[in-house]
């Protein structure tokens, strides 16, 4: 007997806004695009990246707890320099997270 699967995809994303006066610190906004199957469009979940968040990993307990496995996990891009109010060089700033689960 095969096992069919389901597929659910996190997309992450976090983007940096310059200030606005120079005095200002840059602004950062994180969001996750969760899209389920059988559900047309994302659900999408924002929250403040400047501030310290367990959003990442409350998400995850979520999955988790539902059957959700992950399989792959793509940073597509990443701050490659200090520039534009990324302070280290190399943190992911976009990534895309694939989950599966046996279907119904």
């Amino acid at each position: 007997m095969r096992v069919r699967w389901e597929y659910l995809v996190v997309a992450w994303n976090l983007t940096a806004t310059a200030p606005i006066a120079p005095s200002e610190a840059w602004g950062f906004a994180g969001s996750f695009q969760i899209s389920r199957p059988g559900v047309s469009g994302a659900e999408t979940r924002t929250y403040d990246a400047a501030l310290v968040s367990t959003m990442a990993f409350d998400l995850l307990n979520e999955l988790g707890a539902d059957g959700w496995e992950l399989v792959s996990n793509v940073v597509e891009r990443s701050a490659v320099t200090s520039a534009q109010g990324y302070q280290a060089v190399g943190v992911p700033i976009t990534s895309t997270q694939i989950f599966k689960r046996p279907a119904d």
